[in-house]
C-alpha cells in the first residue's frame, strides 16, 4: 500500500509540474487569446453588418428625398434613373388599382346558394362503408 501511495504522490507531482511548466501555460494562453480574438471578430462583424444595413436605409432615404425634390427636373446621369423610377411607380399604381377593383368585385358578388334535392336514405351506412373501404376492411 505504501508503494501505491508513493506512486500516486509521484504521479500527482509530475502532473503538477507539467501543468505549471511554461509549455502548457503557453499553449493554454495561446488558446485563450485565440478564443478572445474570434469572439471579438464575431461581435465586430455583427456590428458592421448592422451598421451597413442602417447605412443602406440612410442612402435610400437620401435617394427618396433627392428624387422628390428633383422629380420635375432631373439632370445628367439621373435622367434615366428618374424615368425608370417613374415607370416602376406607374406600374405599381396600375397593379394596385387592379387589386382594388378585384376586391370590390368580390365584395359585391352575391353568395351562391346550392340546393341538394337528392336524399340519401341511410347516410351513416354510406359513410361507414366508405371508411371501411378506405381502411381495406369489409363493407
Amino acid at each position: 500500500m505504501a508503494d501505491y501511495m508513493e506512486f500516486l504522490g509521484a504521479l500527482v507531482n509530475k502532473a503538477r509540474d507539467a501543468v505549471e511548466s511554461s509549455g502548457v501555460k503557453e499553449v493554454y494562453q495561446q488558446g485563450a487569446d485565440r478564443a478572445k480574438a474570434y469572439s471579438r471578430i464575431a461581435r465586430l462583424t455583427l456590428s458592421m453588418n448592422s451598421q451597413a444595413d442602417e447605412l443602406k436605409k440612410v442612402y435610400t432615404e437620401i435617394g427618396k428625398l433627392y428624387f422628390e425634390q428633383n422629380r420635375e427636373k432631373p439632370e445628367g446621369v439621373f435622367v434615366p434613373l428618374f424615368a425608370q423610377a417613374e415607370a416602376l411607380m406607374n406600374d405599381v399604381k396600375a397593379k394596385d388599382q387592379e387589386v382594388r377593383e378585384l376586391k370590390d368585385a368580390l365584395s359585391t358578388e352575391k353568395d351562391i346558394e346550392v340546393e341538394i334535392s337528392e336524399e340519401i336514405d341511410d347516410f351513416d351506412a354510406v359513410v361507414d362503408a366508405t371508411e371501411n373501404e378506405g381502411k381495406g376492411g369489409e363493407q
